[in-house]
């Protein structure tokens, strides 16, 4: 008997222990270390027809590694960013900094580090490589040419080309979760800097002039861009012109703000 009422006092004490422990937020406790994949776009670019999608990976505390892709199915009536008319010693393919963009696709791996060592939140650097294709369309330029004895002659050349740039550079931002089980995302992409090399030609008609006028006024009016330029004019009319190998270099700077889901 008396073994009896010592093992059902033991018993009640463990039971009495067992309430006593602390219960877990269980959303509170995986918020953090659950979901280790994050989907976002930039929702102003969207609206702006300059559709983007990054996938975002955690690779370990304080590291991911991300995927951006970028395609604007149409491009800016005017003067396009990039166009090699518009001298690109600067460019952006942020609306902010730059809305008239030409056609393009763009692939961007990047590598993050989070400052305070966070699982997907916090300040953060990253690195960055882009390559992006360009599709400039109803461009024009004025080039002017000085004749001999008679002053300048301006003429109107119309082109549609392209152009393909890689660049590196480091993007500086924020990244904040939100929600109960931290799966809402908000990326604040506070500056990117970085230099581009890009590579290119256009095809174009242009005014009644002799083709050596033509070469001349091109050359004058892009500069560096047609060191390496090669010249093929149309033998079926004497009004159209091929124009490769044009090559330039720019700074790039970029800023945006993304939401997305983190599962």
């Amino acid at each position: 008997m008396r073994k009896t009422l010592t093992a059902l006092m033991l018993g009640l004490g463990s039971l009495s222990m067992l309430a006593q422990t602390p219960q877990t937020d269980l959303p509170q406790l995986y918020s953090l270390v659950d979901g280790k994949t994050i989907i976002k776009t930039d929702p102003f670019n969207d609206i702006l027809g300059h559709l983007n999608l990054k996938v975002e990976r955690l690779i370990t505390r304080g590291a991911s590694a991300q995927l951006s892709l970028e395609f604007s199915p149409d491009g800016a009536t005017e003067k396009q960013s990039g166009a090699f008319h518009a001298h690109p010693f600067f460019m952006s393919n942020s609306f902010v900094f730059s809305p008239e963009q030409p056609r393009y696709i763009a692939a961007s791996p990047q590598i993050r580090c989070y400052l305070n060592g966070g699982m997907g939140h916090g300040f953060y650097m990253e690195a960055y490589y882009r390559a992006q294709h360009s599709e400039f369309s109803h461009q024009r330029m004025y080039v002017h040419h000085h004749m001999v004895g008679s002053g300048t002659n301006f003429f109107d050349v119309r082109y549609n080309g392209s152009a393909t740039m890689h660049s590196f550079g480091i993007n500086i931002g924020a990244q904040w979760l939100f929600g109960r089980r931290k799966n809402i995302v908000l990326d604040w992409h506070i500056l990117g800097v970085g230099r581009g090399f890009a590579r290119g030609g256009f095809t174009a008609n242009f005014d009644d002039v002799s083709h050596t006028v033509l070469e001349e006024a091109i050359r004058s009016e892009l500069l560096s861009m047609t060191e390496q330029a090669v010249f093929t004019f149309d033998n079926k009319t004497d009004n159209n012109v091929k124009v490769s190998n044009l090559k330039y270099q720019s700074y790039i700077f970029n800023m945006g703000l993304s939401l997305g889901f983190r599962f």
